[in-house]
C-alpha cells in the first residue's frame, strides 16, 4: 500500500519533474499529492500548521518560516544548484531606478528572492525601505500580473522569465550578477514530522535521487522531460548540466542567504544555524539504500 505525502511548491523543480516522468515515487511506494502554492505565506503557514508535509522553496524561506512562524523546519535536500533569477520590467524602464520609483511586484517583503532585490537596489545607491511593493504572490502569479499589465516589474524564474522576455518585457539584471552563490530550491519539512515518518521520507528521497541520477546519465531525455513541463530549451539544458550531486545542500548557498539577511537587517536573533536547520542524515541513509 502506498504512503501519502502532501507536497506544496511554487514550480516543480527539475528532480520532481524527472521523478514524475519516471514514476519514481510510485516505484518507491509513495503517492505524492502536490499543490501549487499561491504565495510563500501560504506555503510557510501550511507547513507550520501541518496542512502539508513537505514544502519546496528557497533556503531563505525556511529561515523566515522558522523565525516568523515557529515552524520547526529542516532542509532535507537541495533540488537545484542555483536559482536563475531575472528582474523583468516593462519596456519603457531603462534602469533599476526607474523600477524603484514605481510599485514592484513581490511574493513577500521579508523573505525569499526579495532579499536579492534589496542587494541590487543597494548596489545602485537606492534604499529598499523607500520603495513600494505589491505582494502579489508566487512567481506564476507575478508573471500573470506582469503579462496583464497589473505589474510593471518583478523577479521571475524559469520558465516564466523566458515567457516574459518573449512577450517583449525587458531584463534589467540577473541574480547571478547580484548574489552568485544564491542556492536553488530545497525540500523541507517539520523536524517532528521527519522523525515520525522516516520510512516514507526515505522512500521520497530515494525517488528523487534515482531521478537525479537518471538525468545525469540521460541528458537528452531529461532535457525533453523539462521542455514538456514548460521549461525553455536553454533552462532545461542548464538544469541538466547543473544537477546537484547527491542532492546535498550547499553550505556556500546557506552562507550567501545569511549574508543577504545581515545586509538588510533581517537576520533573526538568535542567528540560524546550518547544523540545526540542514538535516543531511536522512539523505545519506536514502543514498545508502535504506527505505527500499
Amino acid at each position: 500500500m502506498s504512503a501519502m505525502i502532501r507536497q506544496i511548491l511554487f514550480v516543480p523543480p527539475a528532480p520532481v519533474v524527472w521523478a514524475n516522468h519516471l514514476d519514481a515515487f510510485a516505484r518507491q511506494g509513495v503517492e505524492v499529492d502536490t499543490t501549487q502554492t499561491l504565495s510563500s505565506d501560504q506555503l510557510g503557514q501550511g507547513l507550520a500548521d501541518g496542512t502539508w508535509d513537505i514544502g519546496i522553496g528557497v533556503m531563505d524561506n525556511v529561515i523566515a518560516w522558522n523565525s516568523e512562524r515557529s515552524a520547526g523546519l529542516q532542509i532535507i535536500a537541495q533540488l537545484e544548484r542555483s536559482t536563475l533569477m531575472s528582474f523583468c520590467c516593462i519596456s519603457r524602464y531603462t534602469s533599476l531606478a526607474d523600477a524603484a520609483g514605481q510599485v514592484i511586484a513581490v511574493d513577500s517583503t521579508t523573505n525569499g528572492f526579495v532579499l536579492v532585490l534589496y542587494r541590487a537596489l543597494a548596489h545602485q545607491g537606492l534604499d529598499w525601505r523607500r520603495c513600494t511593493y505589491d505582494p502579489i504572490g508566487g512567481v506564476k502569479h507575478r508573471f500573470e500580473a506582469l503579462a496583464a499589465g497589473k505589474a510593471a516589474s518583478t523577479i521571475l524564474v524559469p520558465p516564466f522569465d523566458d515567457m516574459a522576455l518573449a512577450r517583449g518585457f525587458k531584463l534589467l539584471w540577473q541574480g547571478k550578477d547580484i548574489a552568485p552563490a544564491y542556492p536553488g530550491v530545497v525540500a523541507c519539512a517539520r523536524a517532528s514530522w521527519l522523525e515520525q515518518n522516516q520510512d516514507v521520507v526515505l522512500r521520497y528521497l530515494r525517488a528523487l535521487l534515482a531521478a537525479n541520477d537518471w538525468a545525469r546519465n540521460n541528458a537528452s531525455a531529461a532535457r525533453q522531460a523539462l521542455v514538456e513541463a514548460r521549461y525553455s530549451e536553454n533552462a532545461a539544458g542548464r538544469l541538466v548540466r547543473e544537477c546537484v550531486p547527491g542532492l546535498t545542500p550547499a553550505l556556500a548557498g546557506w552562507e550567501e542567504v545569511v549574508a543577504l539577511r545581515r545586509e538588510c537587517g533581517l537576520i533573526p536573533v538568535p542567528e540560524p544555524s546550518a547544523a540545526i536547520m540542514i538535516n543531511t542524515r536522512l539523505l545519506a541513509r536514502a543514498a545508502a539504500g535504506e527505505g527500499s
